[in-house]
Protein backbone atom coordinates (compact mmCIF):
# COMPACT_ATOMS: atom_id res chain seq x y z
CA UNK A 1 0.00 0.00 0.00
CA UNK A 2 1.26 3.47 -0.75
CA UNK A 3 3.47 2.36 -3.71
CA UNK A 4 0.66 2.09 -6.27
CA UNK A 5 0.13 5.80 -6.63
CA UNK A 6 -2.99 5.78 -4.47
CA UNK A 7 -3.53 7.58 -1.19
CA UNK A 8 -4.56 6.21 2.18
CA UNK A 9 -7.52 8.11 3.66
CA UNK A 10 -6.93 9.60 7.06
CA UNK A 11 -9.08 8.61 10.03
CA UNK A 12 -10.71 12.06 10.18
CA UNK A 13 -11.80 11.67 6.55
CA UNK A 14 -13.30 8.24 7.24
CA UNK A 15 -15.22 9.63 10.24
CA UNK A 16 -16.59 12.49 8.14
CA UNK A 17 -17.72 10.11 5.42
CA UNK A 18 -19.40 7.85 7.98
CA UNK A 19 -21.29 10.77 9.53
CA UNK A 20 -22.29 11.98 6.06
CA UNK A 21 -23.64 8.53 5.19
CA UNK A 22 -25.52 8.28 8.49
CA UNK A 23 -27.10 11.69 7.92
CA UNK A 24 -28.17 10.68 4.42
CA UNK A 25 -29.63 7.40 5.71
CA UNK A 26 -31.53 9.23 8.43
CA UNK A 27 -32.92 11.72 5.94
CA UNK A 28 -34.07 8.91 3.63
CA UNK A 29 -35.64 7.10 6.58
CA UNK A 30 -37.60 10.17 7.65
CA UNK A 31 -38.81 10.77 4.11
CA UNK A 32 -39.95 7.16 3.87
CA UNK A 33 -41.73 7.37 7.23
CA UNK A 34 -43.51 10.53 6.08
CA UNK A 35 -44.75 9.09 2.79
CA UNK A 36 -45.38 5.42 3.66
CA UNK A 37 -47.61 3.60 6.13
CA UNK A 38 -45.56 2.42 9.12
CA UNK A 39 -47.48 -0.86 9.16
CA UNK A 40 -48.00 -1.92 5.54
CA UNK A 41 -45.07 0.08 4.09
CA UNK A 42 -47.40 1.09 1.27
CA UNK A 43 -47.78 4.77 0.23
CA UNK A 44 -49.97 6.77 2.56
CA UNK A 45 -53.45 7.57 1.29
CA UNK A 46 -56.48 9.15 2.90
CA UNK A 47 -57.79 8.53 5.47
CA UNK A 48 -54.44 8.72 7.27
CA UNK A 49 -54.18 8.15 11.01
CA UNK A 50 -51.53 8.40 13.68
CA UNK A 51 -50.99 6.77 17.05
CA UNK A 52 -49.94 8.43 20.29
CA UNK A 53 -46.27 8.05 19.29
CA UNK A 54 -46.67 10.07 16.10
CA UNK A 55 -46.33 7.19 13.61
CA UNK A 56 -48.36 7.44 10.40
CA UNK A 57 -50.63 4.70 9.06
CA UNK A 58 -53.25 4.08 6.44
CA UNK A 59 -56.47 3.62 8.38
CA UNK A 60 -57.36 0.53 6.39
CA UNK A 61 -54.05 -1.08 7.39
CA UNK A 62 -54.76 -0.50 11.08
CA UNK A 63 -58.24 -1.99 10.68
CA UNK A 64 -56.71 -5.01 8.98
CA UNK A 65 -54.22 -5.37 11.83
CA UNK A 66 -56.94 -5.12 14.49
CA UNK A 67 -58.91 -7.87 12.75
CA UNK A 68 -55.82 -10.06 12.42
CA UNK A 69 -52.60 -9.08 14.19
CA UNK A 70 -50.75 -11.56 11.98
CA UNK A 71 -51.71 -9.69 8.81
CA UNK A 72 -48.35 -7.92 8.85
CA UNK A 73 -45.17 -9.75 9.79
CA UNK A 74 -43.79 -7.11 12.15
CA UNK A 75 -47.14 -5.66 13.19
CA UNK A 76 -46.84 -6.73 16.83
CA UNK A 77 -43.48 -4.99 17.06
CA UNK A 78 -44.64 -1.78 15.41
CA UNK A 79 -48.05 -1.16 16.92
CA UNK A 80 -48.67 -3.60 19.76
CA UNK A 81 -49.88 -0.55 21.73
CA UNK A 82 -52.80 -0.10 19.33
CA UNK A 83 -55.63 -2.07 20.92
CA UNK A 84 -58.57 -0.38 19.22
CA UNK A 85 -59.75 2.63 17.25
CA UNK A 86 -59.53 4.82 20.36
CA UNK A 87 -55.73 4.45 20.13
CA UNK A 88 -55.50 6.19 16.75
CA UNK A 89 -56.46 9.64 15.51
CA UNK A 90 -57.61 10.54 12.01
CA UNK A 91 -55.41 13.37 10.75
CA UNK A 92 -56.62 16.59 9.15
CA UNK A 93 -54.03 17.16 6.41
CA UNK A 94 -53.82 20.00 3.90
CA UNK A 95 -53.11 18.88 0.34
CA UNK A 96 -50.09 20.39 -1.37
CA UNK A 97 -51.53 23.02 -3.76
CA UNK A 98 -48.39 22.88 -5.89
CA UNK A 99 -49.22 19.37 -7.09
CA UNK A 100 -51.62 18.83 -9.94
CA UNK A 101 -54.17 16.02 -10.10
CA UNK A 102 -51.45 13.64 -11.34
CA UNK A 103 -49.30 14.28 -8.27
CA UNK A 104 -46.55 16.22 -10.05
CA UNK A 105 -45.45 19.77 -9.28
CA UNK A 106 -47.02 22.72 -11.02
CA UNK A 107 -44.24 24.89 -12.48
CA UNK A 108 -46.07 28.06 -11.42
CA UNK A 109 -46.35 27.04 -7.76
CA UNK A 110 -44.99 29.30 -5.04
CA UNK A 111 -45.26 26.75 -2.21
CA UNK A 112 -42.20 26.82 0.07
CA UNK A 113 -39.94 23.85 -0.61
CA UNK A 114 -36.84 22.75 -2.45
CA UNK A 115 -37.29 21.93 -6.11
CA UNK A 116 -35.11 18.82 -5.90
CA UNK A 117 -36.92 17.43 -2.88
CA UNK A 118 -39.29 14.48 -3.20
CA UNK A 119 -42.80 15.61 -4.01
CA UNK A 120 -44.71 16.15 -0.76
CA UNK A 121 -48.44 15.44 -0.79
CA UNK A 122 -49.18 17.66 2.19
CA UNK A 123 -48.16 21.05 3.55
CA UNK A 124 -48.52 23.02 6.76
CA UNK A 125 -51.72 25.09 6.42
CA UNK A 126 -50.08 27.97 8.30
CA UNK A 127 -46.55 28.25 6.83
CA UNK A 128 -47.15 26.25 3.61
CA UNK A 129 -43.94 24.34 4.33
CA UNK A 130 -43.96 20.91 2.72
CA UNK A 131 -44.35 17.81 4.86
CA UNK A 132 -41.54 15.71 3.37
CA UNK A 133 -39.55 14.64 6.43
CA UNK A 134 -37.05 17.50 6.24
CA UNK A 135 -38.88 19.70 8.76
CA UNK A 136 -40.54 18.73 12.06
CA UNK A 137 -44.32 18.42 11.93
CA UNK A 138 -46.82 17.82 14.71
CA UNK A 139 -50.52 17.21 15.24
CA UNK A 140 -53.03 17.93 17.99
CA UNK A 141 -54.60 14.77 19.41
CA UNK A 142 -57.87 16.51 20.30
CA UNK A 143 -58.69 17.70 16.76
CA UNK A 144 -56.25 15.85 14.48
CA UNK A 145 -54.95 19.01 12.79
CA UNK A 146 -51.43 18.69 11.35
CA UNK A 147 -49.01 21.64 11.28
CA UNK A 148 -45.30 22.38 11.28
CA UNK A 149 -43.40 22.90 14.53
CA UNK A 150 -42.38 26.27 13.07
CA UNK A 151 -46.03 27.35 12.95
CA UNK A 152 -46.53 26.42 16.59
CA UNK A 153 -43.40 28.30 17.62
CA UNK A 154 -44.34 31.43 15.71
CA UNK A 155 -47.96 31.38 16.88
CA UNK A 156 -46.76 30.76 20.42
CA UNK A 157 -44.47 33.79 20.28
CA UNK A 158 -47.27 35.93 18.89
CA UNK A 159 -49.63 34.94 21.70
CA UNK A 160 -46.93 34.85 24.38
CA UNK A 161 -47.87 31.29 25.35
CA UNK A 162 -44.64 30.14 26.93
CA UNK A 163 -41.61 28.37 25.52
CA UNK A 164 -42.47 26.41 22.41
CA UNK A 165 -39.06 25.90 20.83
CA UNK A 166 -38.36 22.86 18.69
CA UNK A 167 -35.02 21.45 17.65
CA UNK A 168 -35.69 22.01 13.95
CA UNK A 169 -33.83 18.86 12.89
CA UNK A 170 -36.65 17.41 10.82
CA UNK A 171 -37.40 14.61 13.29
CA UNK A 172 -40.50 16.19 14.73
CA UNK A 173 -38.94 16.08 18.18
CA UNK A 174 -39.59 19.62 19.36
CA UNK A 175 -40.51 20.16 22.99
CA UNK A 176 -43.97 19.28 24.20
CA UNK A 177 -44.89 22.41 26.20
CA UNK A 178 -48.53 23.38 26.58
CA UNK A 179 -50.24 25.61 24.03
CA UNK A 180 -53.51 27.44 24.44
CA UNK A 181 -55.16 26.43 21.17
CA UNK A 182 -54.64 24.59 17.90
CA UNK A 183 -52.85 26.83 15.40
CA UNK A 184 -55.11 25.57 12.60
CA UNK A 185 -58.67 25.33 13.91
CA UNK A 186 -58.36 27.29 17.16
CA UNK A 187 -59.72 24.48 19.33
CA UNK A 188 -58.40 24.38 22.88
CA UNK A 189 -55.76 21.71 23.45
CA UNK A 190 -54.39 20.09 26.59
CA UNK A 191 -50.73 20.14 27.55
CA UNK A 192 -50.25 16.58 26.31
CA UNK A 193 -52.22 17.04 23.08
CA UNK A 194 -49.29 17.97 20.83
CA UNK A 195 -47.74 14.88 19.21
CA UNK A 196 -44.50 15.20 17.18
CA UNK A 197 -44.73 13.21 13.93
CA UNK A 198 -42.06 10.53 13.41
CA UNK A 199 -39.83 11.71 16.25
CA UNK A 200 -36.50 9.91 16.48
CA UNK A 201 -35.67 11.38 19.89
CA UNK A 202 -35.64 8.60 22.53
CA UNK A 203 -36.47 11.02 25.34
CA UNK A 204 -39.45 12.44 23.46
CA UNK A 205 -40.71 8.93 22.69
CA UNK A 206 -40.46 7.98 26.37
CA UNK A 207 -42.48 11.08 27.24
CA UNK A 208 -45.10 10.18 24.62
CA UNK A 209 -45.38 6.63 26.01
CA UNK A 210 -45.90 8.03 29.51
CA UNK A 211 -48.57 10.41 28.21
CA UNK A 212 -50.25 7.58 26.31
CA UNK A 213 -50.45 5.55 29.53
CA UNK A 214 -51.78 8.56 31.43
CA UNK A 215 -54.39 9.27 28.73
CA UNK A 216 -55.58 5.66 28.88
CA UNK A 217 -55.80 5.81 32.69
CA UNK A 218 -57.80 9.04 32.45
CA UNK A 219 -60.15 7.54 29.86
CA UNK A 220 -60.65 4.42 32.01
CA UNK A 221 -61.50 6.59 35.02
CA UNK A 222 -63.99 8.60 32.95
CA UNK A 223 -65.58 5.41 31.62
CA UNK A 224 -65.92 3.98 35.15
CA UNK A 225 -67.40 7.25 36.41
CA UNK A 226 -69.98 7.30 33.60
CA UNK A 227 -70.84 3.66 34.26
CA UNK A 228 -71.27 4.32 37.98
CA UNK A 229 -73.39 7.40 37.30
CA UNK A 230 -75.59 5.44 34.90
CA UNK A 231 -76.00 2.66 37.45
CA UNK A 232 -76.95 5.16 40.16
CA UNK A 233 -79.41 6.85 37.82
CA UNK A 234 -81.02 3.51 36.95
CA UNK A 235 -81.28 2.56 40.61
CA UNK A 236 -82.80 5.93 41.49
CA UNK A 237 -85.25 5.66 38.61
CA UNK A 238 -86.26 2.17 39.73
CA UNK A 239 -86.76 3.31 43.33
CA UNK A 240 -88.83 6.27 42.18
CA UNK A 241 -90.94 3.97 40.03
CA UNK A 242 -91.66 1.66 42.97
CA UNK A 243 -92.60 4.59 45.18
CA UNK A 244 -95.01 5.91 42.54
CA UNK A 245 -96.54 2.48 42.14
CA UNK A 246 -97.04 2.12 45.90
CA UNK A 247 -98.60 5.57 46.12
CA UNK A 248 -100.97 4.76 43.26
CA UNK A 249 -101.89 1.46 44.94
CA UNK A 250 -102.59 3.19 48.26
CA UNK A 251 -104.66 5.82 46.48
CA UNK A 252 -106.68 3.07 44.82
CA UNK A 253 -107.36 1.34 48.12
CA UNK A 254 -108.55 4.61 49.68
CA UNK A 255 -110.91 5.17 46.74
CA UNK A 256 -112.39 1.70 47.20
CA UNK A 257 -113.10 2.39 50.84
Amino acid sequence: MGNDGGSIPRRSELVREKKKDEKADRKNQLQAMTTNCSLSKRPLRQPIVSDALGRLYNRESVLEYLLDNRAFGDGSQICAHIKGLKDIKTLQLKDNPSLNKHGSRDSTSLVAGREEAEEARFVCPVTMKEMNGNLPFEFAWSCGCVFSAMARREMGKASGSGNVNGNGNGSGSGDLDAVAECVVCGQSVLSDDIIPINSQDAQVLDTLRSRMAERRRREDDERKSKKAAKKTKTKTKGKRGREEAEQEKEQGEEDNV
